[in-house]
């Protein structure tokens, strides 16, 4: 027979169930800004009812409810978008490191025009020619004034070149220690998602759900795909195994690091410290500085080399062809020999206080000899076409004009590509995080609903509650007293 009783225990357990409910609902309102909270339900199920069925079970009508009760907190999750988050953010990650040093290298270069503030090593370039062809046409070749220009503006395309190829290096250097610095908040973020596994592996393997440590963790295991491209396992105990390359950084509770080590190069390798193999980035933040620093900075930085060593080569082979404004200036050197992108400067000849006559601007046509013909600014000519004309670069196909031009365009090329597949990642990434918001965010809407519908089941449970207690009061205190 059933409990007299009865009837108290099941608004018990409704108010119970309500209660929690609620408490559940507090804890999303208040955490609606929290970054990384997902938002979490009371599964609420209906208890056993009365009677269990058998063979001599008492005859009633039916089975009669006996409550409800809540089963579990459920967090609010997605795990498929999850891993495509974490798989697309290692490509916005690298993505964004190649468009943000792209940028650098384009204001390194002053290029585009609208960047150029007349530092540029093209804007030099053309000054210089303008020089030469300014002292090719005068009147006089030995125009001391004219002379002056051409020297000057030779000197600012050294300052230029030089200034450039240092900031390349500087920012190869910057890149370099932006890795290690990655490298080392990698070790961090896997020492505290190792530390976590463990919590959650504790609580998970006594029956309970550790939704907010898995939260704290889901942060970071977000902001560490970003850096570097993962695979992720999870275990009976919730517990995450990552990863790199086929090579494991966190096992549960465990946790394995990565250090550096300078190349031939001076640049840092990245390492596994257990087994001193490399760390294969396949995509992420860190591919893509590493990428930067070795292959497209470096780039820029051999091409300058070989645009200085050739404009120094074949420009002094030219000069000291020519003559200055006596028979004793033949054969001088422009530009310092054996100098490159990092150290070019005039030769001291053409610095010193009679440098100006000892530029080569008149040309003699072998076999004659020169006879003083100070006004021929033939060679100056000869000069200026070397430099926009003459194909000394890339194997005798372009000129030194034209080489410049030819880095630049694909520096434009490869910048513009960068930032179009940049927005186009971001805008994928962003679709995908809202996807998740529609699943794990708080809606305070929807959880000022839930407080009212959930405030009220606890009121009308509470009245069940009075109802039989009154019923039981009558029961108990008003039936009974005939005879008395």
């Amino acid at each position: 027979m059933r409990s007299t009783f009865g009837g108290l225990e099941t608004s018990l357990r409704g108010i119970r169930a309500q209660q929690l409910a609620l408490d559940v609902t507090g804890q999303n309102i208040s955490n609606a800004n929290t970054p990384g909270y997902s938002r979490q339900v009371a599964d609420m199920t209906a208890t056993a009812p009365y009677a269990v069925p058998t063979m001599n079970r008492n005859t009633i009508a039916g089975q009669i409810g006996t409550g409800v009760t809540v089963t579990q907190i459920r967090r609010m999750r997605d795990q498929f978008v999850d891993r495509r988050t974490q798989y697309e953010n290692a490509s916005l990650g690298y993505w964004d490191a190649r468009q943000r040093s792209f940028d650098h290298l384009e204001v390194t270069l002053a290029e585009p025009a609208d960047l150029d503030t007349g530092a540029s090593i093209g804007f030099q370039l053309n000054e210089f020619w303008s020089a030469l062809q300014q002292l090719g046409n005068a009147n006089r070749a030995d125009n001391l004034a004219v002379r002056s220009v051409l020297r000057e503006k030779a000197n600012n395309l050294c300052d230029s070149i030089r200034s450039t190829y240092s900031q390349l290096t500087s920012l190869q250097g910057d890149l370099n220690a932006e890795i290690a610095v990655r490298m080392g908040r990698i070790n961090t973020l896997a020492q505290q998602i190792a530390g976590l596994n463990g919590e959650i592996a504790k609580i998970t393997g006594v029956g309970d759900h550790p939704n907010d440590l898995m939260d704290q963790r889901e942060v970071l295991v977000g902001e560490l795909s970003k850096m570097v491209s993962l695979s992720i396992h999870s275990d009976e105990l919730n517990q995450y195994r990552i990863d790199i390359a086929g090579i494991t950084l966190v096992n549960g509770d465990r946790a394995y690091s990565m250090e550096t080590q300078v190349n031939a190069d001076g640049m840092y390798d990245i390492v596994w410290s257990h087994n001193g193999r490399a760390v294969d980035f396949t995509s992420g933040e860190i591919k893509g500085l590493m990428e930067m620093r070795d292959e497209e900075v470096q780039y820029y930085l051999a091409s300058l080399d070989d645009f200085a060593e050739t404009l120094v080569q074949e420009f002094n082979t030219q000069h000291r062809a020519g003559y200055g404004l006596d028979s004793s200036h033949h054969g001088v050197d422009f530009f310092r020999p054996g100098t490159k992108a990092s150290d070019i400067t005039l030769d001291d000849a053409i610095l010193a206080d009679d440098g100006l006559n000892k530029i080569a601007a008149t040309w003699v046509e072998p076999p004659d000899i020169w006879d003083g013909q100070v006004g021929n600014g033939e060679n100056a000519l000869k000069l200026a076409n070397l430099i926009k004309n003459g194909k000394i670069m890339n194997g005798n196909t372009t000129s030194l004009s034209e080489y410049y031009d030819s880095l630049i365009a694909k520096l434009g090329v490869d910048a513009e590509k960068a930032k179009v597949t940049h927005d186009n990642q971001r805008t994928l990434v962003g679709h995908l995080t809202n996807m998740q918001e529609s699943v794990a965010g708080v809606s305070l809407n929807e959880e000022l609903t839930n407080l009212i519908r959930f405030q009220n089941s606890y009121n009308a449970a509470a009245r069940l509650m009075t109802a039989i207690d009154e019923t039981l009061d009558k029961l108990i205190n008003g039936t009974g007293i005939v005879g008395r």
